[in-house]
């Protein structure tokens, strides 16, 4: 039977009836899910639960060199004592279980930690709060109530997690809650010198290559209003680049004057297009994203679309034309 819940001490006790647990975030980790990952791993162990934190695809450059994040496996299957080894899976940042990229989870137990309003609910116990500025934050609120105090460097990945889905404070779910959480994480500890250094300025040859390869197809549309670039397979060749070197990439045309939102199409080497979205006020690219099955937040969504790179392309522009027009 599922459940859902926004009092931290509810998943704790569930956590707490575990003893080895396996904490998943989605494909492309981004600062949130990693960060996330990384201290709820710390809290799990200081409460006597073993704790393995495996992931699907890497995490950008920098942010592998976040503390702890060595621990994290990266591999195309679960591990192999899975689901014998563990009672307890805990998903992170995964509105749809399918986001983790690996078969097989629904064989134990599900704790699933989201902050995205649209969560297909598939846990056991689902801790479920859009009104949180990142997943980083809900579990910052599980350490409130643990009998245990995080360490600087728990309080520096989950600040790294709070940072990066903010957009360093700038996106609209930079509320007051974010801000508090922020304060109380470098009260005990957090290094917001090293994540600003790890975030942006620790980026591989690499991406700085598909940056350009991907602004060499800057287009705007609709008197100025929306940036669209993309990269596809070629690209990465190009640039001798990774799935995760796109991270900081859809940021730098964001910046252009008179830009409202912008879209970032990538084809990899499956030929599946997905596509980023950024946007500034209230222009909602949440709502284009769950159009085509994705999700995310009023002012930063993802989707994947099906179709060539011209198909998702002229499918895509369609709708923002629709939500620039309102």
């Amino acid at each position: 039977m599922s459940r859902n819940t926004q009092d931290p001490r509810e998943v704790l006790e569930r956590l707490r009836r575990a003893k080895k647990i396996l904490i998943v975030g989605h494909r492309n980790p981004d600062g949130d899910c990693l960060g996330g990952a990384l201290g709820l791993a710390e809290l799990a162990e200081k409460l006597d639960i073993r704790a393995v934190v495996h992931a699907k695809d890497q995490a950008p450059e920098g942010l592998r060199e976040l503390p702890g994040a060595d621990r994290v496996t990266v591999a195309d299957d679960l591990p192999e004592d899975f689901p014998e080894a563990f009672d307890l899976v805990v998903t992170m940042e995964c509105p749809g279980l399918d986001r983790t990229g690996f078969d097989g989870l629904h064989q134990l137990p599900i704790l699933n930690i989201d902050h995205h309003r649209a969560n297909d609910e598939y846990g056991e116990l689902n801790y479920l709060d859009e009104d949180s500025p990142a997943v980083g934050e809900m579990v910052w609120r599980l350490f409130e109530v643990a009998p245990v105090s995080p360490s600087a460097e728990a309080a520096t990945v989950l600040f790294a997690a709070l940072s990066t889905d903010t957009g360093d404070f700038r996106y609209s779910n930079a509320t007051g809650k974010a801000f508090r959480a922020a304060a109380e994480m470098v009260e005990w500890g957090a290094d917001p010198t090293l994540v600003a250094e790890l975030v942006h300025g620790r980026r591989s040859v690499g991406s700085v290559r598909l940056l350009g390869e991907a602004l060499s197809t800057l287009e705007l549309h609709f008197g100025g209003r929306l940036a669209v670039i993309h990269v596809d397979p070629r690209s990465f060749e190009r640039a001798q680049a990774q799935p995760s070197d796109t991270e900081e990439i859809i940021n730098t045309p964001r910046g252009i004057a008179g830009v409202e939102a912008v879209a970032f199409l990538k084809q990899g080497p499956s030929g599946e297009v997905r596509a980023s979205l950024r946007s500034t006020g209230d222009v909602d690219v949440r709502s284009v994203a769950a159009s085509f099955g994705g999700g995310g937040h009023t002012n930063a969504a993802g989707c994947s679309i099906a179709g060539d790179m011209k198909t998702a392309r002229g499918a895509l522009l369609a709708k923002l034309e629709v939500l620039l027009e309102k």
